[in-house]
């Protein structure tokens, strides 16, 4: 299924700090995104284009040169009488990672030289200036990834010709190295202990500071320096330095969030100036806080990684059991039959070695960089390609395509294999990034893209294999009878577009990402361009590893196809449902695990726990079902032989006569309403010859047809509660098959749904744009989402004759329950680590919503060849339920759809917002 987000909130954000970005190979992205690829000539293309944008001199270059400034920049003397509040605040309840929120505000004052230069562009090297004196130590290259502003300042122009500048940054914390700075305030996250420090611009240090206030969030601060003069709420210290004793000068002040009060004496300004003080808070953080900052150590990347290869080694260890079991059956081996088991072997331990390649990878870049082993780009790309590219081999050992692709294949693999054999001939050599060079850029950005075509089209390869041989996918229709081919003419421009789309929010992002981290920077000066053209060399190394990750969220789509070959292959048209069978049950219950249920375990940034809701979403599903397998309609007996419905109905020509006998028994029914409305003529039939009709009904042929009297369905089930509970099809695959199919209309609309909540609803948005592959990833979502809706429909109507219920709305329910025990389970684990849980009552809610749909338009087709007589699809659909069951359904319905609203206008609340899910791996 999608997501699962799937490192919750924040993590997605950069935690660098000054600099330039090495890459983020430690980086966990939470959308669900997929990663660049493009072929080396359209690379190659773009990349020089790149070059040229950034090493173009800026428009501010050429400009007329302004005279020389004094040594103090910033005419710090004329900021005496600027007024000056700030304030941070922590959050910590109801998410992974502490959010930091701050809020700077200075009115400055009209004689300050630089006060006209914040009226211009933010662009404007004037306004970098001017901004920098005061947000900043001076004027000066910047880099701060880990500020977030959701704007500009906001400049507020005064009639005494001063202007109100108010700042507004977050930032999360979300990794123990270095500071993490935001607006003018650092946050430092130890073990144990995390401390805040006000870092007041140079220029305003002889400024009236009116107020400054610290929230550190519950439990409080432990210490501070110096004493606060007083508190705010539960946990706030306020300080208020321009003031005499500590006390307020203004009580019509209400707080940092508004504009500092003035007094005016004889029309001139007055103010009481104090230095500010160095405002030093001490918190201890909660401990699911504490551990989810320090979820970038090694020791924390190595149990996070070791949960993801444990999870892969349990699904790989459940489908070579199921294969095990197969192997000992007794029926005859076909073609279709080895061949899918083979697959089915292989695919166990492939899933195993892309998990090892991937997270083993993660492992070794992590203890690299906390042991301080400083890679050089060589060694970088070496290690990088040479990860991916086994990556690559394995998944083409599965997918095999066909000899034409091979050349496609090579020419993809030529450019990263040429810079990681031969790095100085394009500028990657052991001298690092020093100087800024296009062919670097062009060299690397071809080199990792066409490493992603290739892990795209070796996913693509292994997909298509394991769905065609299962005969998964229709026969081609030039050469009937063969399996379809994966065409290189289809599959290339498909990859193609795809990377190119990729290719191009990626490029926008990273430029995002710099303008962000950047906007404060002198753009004229040399450094500013270097630094650019090296950022997006590094982001283009990095990209590598993250392909691989994204790579690893998909997989359980693979399984999910793999699994689904293999029990098409192996049906039994006699079986009631595949927990019949001990090798179709494991592998049922396997799918349902992989592809059904919300992965949990993932709490306080790690997923070291995702293997256990494996086992529970097996275990869910089994215990939800198989013990209430005797209520259901199939399961009740004859009333003279004892023998269950089921084996009756399954006989040949069964089905047939349970349709034609559902028929006569809606019309005699409707005649029987007709008569008791007299709505008949002149000669109305009697009544008891109507019931008569109907009691005759349930005779049923006696089993041998020579042990004399017939024998009768049961007293309560009638005929049509018998034929609905046989399903549209006539084995448990084809019942299974069209469910999938009938719910493919409700699920999109739900995918939609869920997108939004989990990848745009508040930081959502703000993660995926962080994210370099995020807009892309919304469209893998969304097809997670719809997989994962088609799944369920699919168990529903496998385990249809199983479940217990008379009608789809009610089958629908034990697989509802289903999803939503893991989902449940994983509430508690939140709701104890103090982590989001707003979006998982939605998705449970949009599960019944779909199931139910689905049901009901199961019973629909299970009548399908009546539509014929009816002039519209609404008239027969009341026919089957009667209208008193038709009711019922209409007002369950209702009923649904007014506790998703409930729940949308929950979601809805700005604090509420839903963090996103890790993605299933």
């Amino acid at each position: 299924m999608a997501l699962a987000d799937f490192s919750r909130g924040a993590d997605l954000l950069s935690s660098h700090d000054g600099g330039i970005r090495i890459g983020s190979g430690v980086w966990r992205v939470v959308s669900g995104t997929m990663v660049i690829a493009r072929p080396p000539a359209v690379l190659s293309l773009l990349s020089l284009l790149v070059a040229l944008f950034l090493t173009a001199p800026p428009a501010s270059a050429t400009t007329t040169a302004r005279p020389a400034a004094p040594a103090d920049v910033c005419w710090s003397a004329q900021l005496s009488t600027a007024r000056v509040s700030s304030w941070i605040l922590l959050e910590h309840g109801d998410r992974t990672y502490t959010k930091i929120r701050t809020e700077f505000r200075v009115v400055v004052p009209g004689d300050w030289p630089l006060v006209r230069d914040l009226l211009l562009s933010e662009e404007s090297p004037a306004y970098i200036r001017a901004m920098s004196c005061l947000t900043r130590a001076h004027p000066g290259q910047y880099r701060r990834w880990s500020e977030w502003r959701e704007g500009p300042p906001v400049i507020t122009s005064e009639k005494d010709g001063g202007v109100t500048v108010a700042d507004r940054t977050h930032a999360w914390v979300n990794t123990h190295e270095g500071p993490i700075d935001t607006g003018v305030w650092r946050v430092s996250a130890g073990r144990g202990e995390w401390t805040i420090r006000l870092l007041p611009p140079p220029a305003l240090i002889g400024a009236r500071w009116d107020e400054i206030k610290v929230d550190p969030g519950g439990p409080g601060a432990r210490t501070a320096i110096p004493r606060p003069g007083k508190g705010e709420g539960a946990t706030a210290l306020v300080w208020h330095p321009a003031t005499p004793g500590g006390e307020k000068a203004d009580e019509s002040r209400s707080g940092p969030g508004q504009r500092p009060s003035r007094t005016h004496a004889a029309g001139k300004e007055t103010s009481t100036t104090a230095s500010v003080p160095a405002v030093t808070v001490r918190l201890q953080p909660s401990w699911q806080r504490s551990w989810a900052a320090q979820s970038n150590r090694w020791t924390a990347v190595l149990l996070d990684r070791t949960g993801s290869v444990i999870a892969a080694v349990l699904t790989g260890s459940l489908l070579l059991r199921g294969v095990v079991l197969y192997r000992r059956r007794s029926a005859p081996l076909s073609v279709v039959r080895d061949r899918t088991l083979r697959n089915l072997t292989r695919w166990a331990v492939v899933l195993v070695l892309l998990a090892l390649l991937t997270d083993g990878r993660a492992v070794l870049q992590r203890y690299e960089e906390t042991r301080d082993l400083l890679l050089w780009p060589p060694e970088l790309v070496l290690r990088d390609h040479g990860f991916a590219l086994a990556v690559v081999a394995v998944l083409f050992s599965l997918g095999l395509p066909p000899r034409r692709f091979w050349v496609l294949i090579a020419a993809l693999s030529a450019p990263p294999l040429l810079v990681a054999a031969v790095p100085d001939a394009f500028d990657l050599g052991h001298g690092g990034l020093a100087e800024a060079s296009a062919v670097a850029l062009a060299a690397e950005t071809t080199a990792s893209a066409s490493l992603f075509a290739l892990s795209t089209l070796a996913f693509t390869a292994a997909a298509w294999r394991l769905a065609t041989d299962g005969e998964l996918l229709p026969k081609s229709r030039r050469r009937p009878g063969s399996d379809r081919l994966l065409r290189l003419r289809v599959a290339g421009p498909a990859v193609l577009a795809w990377t190119v789309l990729v290719t191009a929010f990626f490029a926008l992002t990273e430029e995002r990402a710099w303008q962000r981290a950047t906007w404060l920077s002198d753009r004229t000066v040399p450094d500013y361009g270097r630094d650019h053209m090296n950022d997006f060399v590094w982001e283009a190394m990095a990209s590598v590893p993250q392909a691989q990750d994204v790579l690893s969220w998909y997989v359980w789509m693979l399984t999910g196809v793999a699994v689904l070959a293999v029990l098409r292959a192996w049906r039994s048209s006699t079986a009631v449902s595949p927990l019949e069978e001990p090798a179709d049950r494991i592998l049922f219950l396997t799918f349902f695990a992989a592809v059904v249920p919300l992965i949990g375990g993932y709490v306080v940034g790690n997923s070291a726990a995702t293997a256990l809701w494996i086992l529970l979403g097996m275990l869910a599903l089994y215990g939800l079902v198989a013990p209430f397998a005797g209520r259901s309609v199939l399961a009740q007996p004859l009333e003279l032989s004892g023998r269950p419905l089921t084996s009756a109905a399954a006989a040949p020509g069964g089905r047939t006569a349970l349709l034609e006998k559902a028929r006569f028994y809606r019309e005699i029914h409707a005649e029987l309403r007709r008569l008791d409305q007299g709505l008949f003529g002149d000669v109305p039939p009697k009544r008891s010859d109507l019931e008569q009709r109907l009691d005759d009904l349930h005779d049923w042929p006696a089993h041998p047809p020579s042990s004399g009297a017939p024998d009768r369905l049961p007293a309560r089930i009638s005929v049509v509660d018998a034929a609905l509970a046989l399903g549209p099809r006539d084995t448990w695959w084809a019942n299974g098959s069209r469910c999938a199919r009938l719910s493919l209309i409700p699920a999109l609309p739900a995918s939609v749904l869920m997108v939004w909540v989990w990848g745009i609803r508040g930081d959502g948005w703000t993660s995926v744009l962080s994210n370099h592959f995020g807009v892309p990833g919304l469209v893998l979502d969304f097809l997670g989402w719809t997989a994962t809706w088609t799944g369920a429909a699919f168990v529903l109507g496998a385990l249809w004759r199983l479940l217990p219920g008379r009608r789809g709305a009610a089958k629908a329910l034990p697989v509802t329950a289903a999803f939503a025990l893991p989902a449940a389970a994983d509430s508690l684990v939140l709701h104890f680590t103090d982590e989001s849980t707003a979006g998982l009552a939605l998705a449970v809610s949009a599960m019944l919503l779909v199931l139910t749909v689905t049901g009901i338009a199961v019973d629909f087709d299970t009548f399908r060849t009546e539509q014929r007589y009816w002039q519209s699809r609404l008239g027969l659909l009341l026919s089957i339920y009667q209208m008193r069951y038709y009711s019922l359904q209409f007002a369950y319905l209702i009923a649904q759809i007014v506790a998703m609203i409930s729940i949308w206008q929950f979601l809805s609340e700005p604090d509420a917002a839903p963090q996103p899910p890790e993605p299933k791996g």
